[in-house]
């Protein structure tokens, strides 16, 4: 009995040998479509880079760490980088699925050999000096997530075309010279979570078919000439989780339907242009950490909102406003509070000194009748 079973041992043992031999010369003999290389070529060719010798292994681009399991985003020393998949056509091609060209100072526009790497599903070109349009191509990634070409002076209208990417899950193009307004076929990128499009130049008002992104989490949108009321379909998204709004040419008011993002952490909204808003619908928003509603003409009494529902404050920004009323002693209440900022408004009174033994460092610029701009360290 002993023997037969170190017999049925030893053979499940060459067995399992065998496949993982299998599998390993089929990792070897898997290679690069030959299109996607000449393009990686050009491309680096014409930005005037070298391949990290990470992942160009013997003139073959999809090995090393190009197939491994090794972080490329987060190691500056594999720079530029790319990701493959060696599973096509019975693991005997790879194609490049992610191109990583991060802050190298890269100047010119961006090659039209980048439209041969069909296989994309991650492009980062973060931080560089790219310049033109992005090309209408890019509308042509079907398997893309993540395109992030932040902080580059990319210049133009944002191609419609990148209404195309229904996989998307993220968008950064933040820091840019772009033109006009934000195309309407934003709104085909159903399953987009995150987007990043800080002082990137667009102006106009929200595209209506924004309502269609439920699954946004993020949206970072401060600083552009952004025009019209903050539509309130906003409040019909029930993922945000952040949303800013600081530095555009939105009117008022600050609709009240954003009282409906229970989810939200945190709200930057700033500088609204006319219009009167009031205080009332951030009361149900009791898990927001930062809430800062600066200069939007906000005309109501401070002792309207129930500040103990929104126990997990860390930041608390109400400045240039019109707010009328006493400091209710519940905001000096907030355990997590550190910053209070109430400074040119319409208060009066005296400022509550009871306050709970965590606020030790808050730092609060207060603007009241009798203390005016009184910087106190309580």
């Amino acid at each position: 009995m002993s023997c037969c079973s170190s017999v049925h041992g030893f053979a499940w043992l060459v067995l399992v040998h065998a496949c993982f031999f299998a599998a390993a010369q089929a990792q070897q003999a898997a290679r690069t479509d030959p299109t996607e290389v000449t393009a990686l070529n050009a491309i680096l060719g014409t930005w005037g880079l070298r391949a990290s010798p990470a992942w160009n292994i013997s003139g073959e681009p999809c090995s090393g760490v190009a197939v491994d399991e090794t972080d490329v985003d987060n190691n500056p020393n594999i720079n530029p980088a790319i990701k493959c998949d060696c599973s096509f056509n019975a693991s005997t091609v790879c194609h490049i699925t992610k191109l990583k060209v991060y802050s190298l100072n890269v100047v010119g526009q961006i090659p039209e050999e980048l439209q041969n790497l069909t296989y994309l599903n991650n492009l980062d070109l973060r931080q560089n000096y790219l310049t033109g349009p992005l090309p209408s191509f890019i509308g042509n990634f079907s398997a893309m997530q993540y395109l992030a070409v932040s902080l580059n002076p990319l210049s133009g209208p944002l191609p419609k075309e990148i209404g195309n990417l229904r996989n998307l899950l993220s968008l950064g193009i933040s820091s840019n010279n772009f033109t006009g307004e934000l195309p309407a076929e934003l709104g085909n990128l159903e399953k987009l979570e995150q987007m990043y499009i800080i002082s990137s130049g667009f102006s106009g008002p929200f595209p209506s078919t924004f309502s269609k992104l439920t699954n946004l989490r993020i949206l970072w949108a401060s600083d552009n000439e952004f025009t019209g009321k903050i539509p309130d379909y906003f409040g019909s998204l029930p993922n945000l989780q952040e949303l800013r709004f600081q530095g555009n040419s939105f009117q008022g008011p600050i609709p009240a339907s954003l009282s409906n993002l229970t989810r939200l952490t945190s709200l930057r909204i700033g500088d609204i242009l006319n219009g009167s808003s009031s205080l009332s619908f951030i009361s149900n928003l009791t898990s927001l950490t930062v809430l800062i509603l600066r200069n939007c003409k906000i005309s109501d009494n401070l002792g309207t909102v129930n500040f103990s529902k929104l126990a997990e404050l860390t930041l608390l920004d109400l400045s240039f406003n019109n707010i009328t009323g006493h400091v209710p002693q519940s905001i000096l209440n907030l355990n997590k509070l550190g910053f209070l900022f109430l400074g040119n408004n319409s208060l009066s009174g005296s400022l509550p000194y009871d306050k709970s033994p965590s606020l030790n460092n808050l730092y609060v610029l207060i603007n009241i009748e009798l203390w005016h701009m009184l910087l106190l360290c309580v």
